[in-house]
């Protein structure tokens, strides 16, 4: 189960990266931009994927501590 979550963790990844290509497309084709809006929106998105990420693994971490016991 916990795998799953990083599965879909990863899949947001992929769709923010071309949700900000598609998204930095049409604004670089509404004001003639090349390539300078798809650029900027792709990056920012990975960097709020990024501080996202970070923040599961520590909720990951928080919610595993107190879990030492032996799994049969």
């Amino acid at each position: 189960n916990n795998g799953l979550v990083f599965f879909g963790v990863a899949f947001e990844l992929v769709a923010l990266c071309i949700g900000g290509w598609v998204l930095g497309g049409m604004v670089d084709a509404h004001f003639g931009w090349t390539n300078t809006a798809q650029t900027y929106l792709v990056l920012a998105l990975l960097v709020g994927w990024f501080v996202h990420l970070v923040y599961l693994l520590k909720q990951f971490e928080k919610d595993n501590a107190g879990d030492d016991s032996p799994q049969p």
